[in-house]
């Protein structure tokens, strides 16, 4: 396999990712929408860190 074509490949790789992400991306704020539609309030986010990752914190995005 040629360089051109291994970098070929893995732009193809890489684009079909993105799709995959995007799609995911526009089913969770499909979601959203219709939760707030509904009248439904945000859901409790469980935040978990590993023992001695970022000393165990982390704070809940807004």
């Amino acid at each position: 396999m040629t360089q051109q074509q291994l970098k070929d490949t893995l732009q193809a790789d890489l684009e079909a990712l993105a799709k995959v992400f995007e799609e995911e991306d526009r089913a969770d704020r499909r979601a959203e929408a219709q939760r707030r539609r509904d009248g439904l309030p945000e859901p409790k986010r469980d935040i978990q860190t590993l023992d001695g990752f970022a000393n165990g914190g982390a704070a809940p995005r807004d």
